[in-house]
């Protein structure tokens, strides 16, 4: 697959990243909190492929994160890489957002971001990404476990030990791990049909534990 536009907007951190092959063309982040003034997600995408002397027409794949994350967020994402692969005609491919967040570091076991009301998405290889009140963390991570958080610095707050957090200095910038889940994803994955896109919503704990005993 030749130029690809990325994108991620489940954190607390979005990122856009433009590839050729393996290569990074250009890329951008911005806090999910944006002031008035910022630009919005298709001016970026523009200025992005302007960056690179490039335009939609250059364009031959689009990657999106799928989620788990902020509920807006994943359905403007998703609505805008939807949006322009359909209308290029374009092959569209969804990522896991935890395993982009866990790309940040080499040294990270488990993924972990806020799902607001004192729980968290929880997720790492080899398993589905769960739900988990804070309370309970402790218990879901394994002895010894490093692991990444979004927003950064959140673990304390939830099991009282920062100490397993790899802190923000030490992670890699979220449009480089959403290029190697992008580019990944390219090479081992399938193309989804427009209309089967749909958001990663993983269900609240409290809902499971209601749907368990009716």
């Amino acid at each position: 697959m030749g130029i690809c536009l990325a994108l991620d907007t489940a954190g607390s951190e979005h990122a856009l990243v433009l590839l050729e092959f393996d290569r990074v063309l250009a890329e951008d982040s911005w806090p999910r909190t944006r002031g008035a003034g910022d630009p919005p997600i298709l001016s970026r995408v523009q200025s992005l492929l302007d960056r690179a002397g490039r335009t939609r027409g250059h364009l031959e794949a689009v990657a999106a994160g799928r989620g788990p994350g902020s509920f807006t967020g994943l359905r403007v994402g998703l609505a805008i890489a939807s949006g322009i692969a359909y209308a290029g005609g374009l092959p569209l491919y969804l990522v896991d957002s935890l395993a982009v967040l866990r790309a940040q570091s080499p040294l990270t076991g488990a993924a972990l971001r806020d799902a607001g009301r004192g729980e968290c998405f929880a997720w790492r290889p080899g398993i589905e990404p769960v739900r988990v009140p804070g309370a309970e963390l402790r218990g879901w991570l394994r002895p010894q476990e490093r692991v990444i958080v979004d927003p950064p610095g959140r673990l304390a707050g939830w099991t009282g030990d920062p100490a397993p957090e790899i802190p923000a200095t030490e992670r890699l910038p979220l449009p480089r791990a959403l290029a190697q889940v992008a580019i990944e994803a390219l090479r081992s994955k399938k193309p989804v049909r427009y209309h089967e896109v749909r958001p990663l919503y993983v269900q609240p704990a409290a809902a499971e534990e209601r749907k368990a005993s009716q």
